[in-house]
């Protein structure tokens, strides 16, 4: 007979689980309770971690939760509040390393040195020239591990519990794919929902509006787009979810995401018809009847949007960006060898950034050489040639299709902290594993 344990597991690697944290979601967002939100999908998380072996069954709520704590603006000394369950949060880690050790295996990786190579840039930044107070700060500290030794770590771990029979009897693919659809639907509902909310405000002027979560939610679907492109090659119908992506991307206001979101989505649409021959008709029916839907209603398309349009041109809004990519040089040239360190706070006067966070430069590459200098761009572009090494050698595709979600997240970073936010860096970083564990000939 079952046991109420393994009915319980069963339950949270179901389809109806998957519902019930999206309406779990949804309520938290219609009642602007995030902040205590995080926190009871934090315990929910926790739950899984000590009931089941398999860490996957907990990325529906992992990602949900992420979805949903960008929109929490200024909220640092909140969620210092509750600072308590920090305790719990280490228990149940504790207790899944303990308790399904058996389950883990231990091994290198192919990306174990890059990224060890990387760690080192990341401590090693700033030295020669920030002072023990600066090198010391908490900011400065916790984003050199974030960045470095935390990836490493998790890049570790979850290489060895991901892998043949340690992750359900679902194929992973899909239980994967889903995760990122249900991301894709409920960033979807969270900005109609945002909308819907201020409505009085649009109606009046129909115009985008505006919100401070905008790059990060365009990120998160920038990463999610590829794997609803993947669904839909096993049932079609899910191509529904590549329209809801951008259209969410557009309405969202961010010019990162009209723009290399387009980009990775007409990508995305080229790469498909070519692989997935069963579809391809229908996929590009599909993709003309959509374009000229769009070419007939693009004059309000484009007043509706002038908003994200206007800011592409505005000298107020880009001497900022473009300013910090100078700095960078800058910063490169006051120390080459080792740059400012990723704690340097020095660009405020262009970046005021929030506590707790970055003075990031807002873009990968600017980042890389004012932050951590030519060991920097050595170990980065090491770790870099190693991806796609890893890539190239795979050919089954869904390990491209994990690539493809990588070139979003690096497509997005060009304009947005992307690949340095721990978040975004984490999820690539555990994609990683799951295309490490594809076998090198094709299917």
């Amino acid at each position: 007979m079952e046991t109420v344990l393994n009915k319980v597991r069963r339950f949270i690697d179901s389809d109806i689980f998957i519902v019930l944290m999206f309406m779990m979601a949804l309520g938290i967002i219609i009642l602007g309770v995030e902040i205590p939100g995080c926190i009871f999908f934090g315990f929910i998380i926790c739950f899984i971690v000590v009931i089941s072996p398999d860490v996957m069954s907990a990325f529906v709520p992992f990602f949900l939760l992420y979805a949903f704590a960008i929109r929490c603006k200024n909220s640092f000394d909140e969620f210092m509040g509750y600072i308590w369950c920090l305790p719990i949060v280490l228990f149940a880690v504790v207790f899944h390393i303990v308790a399904y050790r058996k389950m883990f295996t231990a091994k290198r990786g192919e990306l174990f040195l890059p990224i060890s190579l990387v760690s080192v840039s990341c401590i090693l930044g700033g030295v020669g020239i920030m002072t023990p107070s600066e090198y010391f700060t908490p900011t400065n500290v916790i984003y050199m591990l974030a960045l470095g030794v935390l990836i490493l770590l998790i890049y570790f771990a979850f290489g060895g519990v991901i892998g043949e029979g340690k992750n359900g009897q679902k194929p992973v693919d899909e239980r994967l794919s889903k995760v990122f659809i249900t991301l894709t639907v409920f960033l979807f509902c969270a900005v109609v929902q945002y909308y819907i909310s201020h409505w009085e405000q649009f109606i009046m002027d129909p115009d985008i509006l505006p919100f401070q979560w905008r790059n990060n939610a365009c990120t998160l679907l920038m990463i999610a787009m590829p794997f609803c492109f993947y669904m839909s090659t096993k049932k079609f119908p899910y191509i529904i979810t590549v329209l809801l992506s951008y259209f969410t991307i557009l309405m969202s206001g961010s010019r990162g995401g009209l723009l290399f979101g387009g980009i990775e989505l007409l990508a995305l649409i080229i790469y498909f018809a070519v692989v997935d021959k069963k579809h391809r008709k229908i996929l590009l029916t599909v993709t003309g009847i959509v374009a000229v839907v769009v070419i007939i209603i693009s004059p309000k398309l484009l007043y509706i949007m002038r908003y994200t349009i206007d800011r592409f041109f505005s000298s107020k809004e880009n001497f900022r960006r473009l300013g910090l990519y100078e700095r960078s040089v800058t910063d490169f040239l006051s120390n080459p060898i080792f740059g400012r360190g990723v704690g340097y706070m020095g660009n405020r006067d262009l970046h005021p950034s929030k506590q707790g966070t970055l003075c990031w430069y807002h873009s990968s590459i600017p980042q890389v050489i004012g932050s951590f200098g030519i060991a920097g761009i050595l170990t980065y572009g090491y770790q870099m040639f190693c991806r796609l090494r890893m890539f190239w050698k795979r050919k089954s595709l869904f390990s491209r299709t994990i690539f493809w979600s990588f070139v979003g997240l690096e497509l997005m970073s060009i304009v947005n902290p992307g690949i340095f936010a721990p978040p975004f860096l984490v999820i690539m970083t555990v994609l990683f594993v799951f295309a490490e564990n594809e076998p090198i000939e094709e299917k």
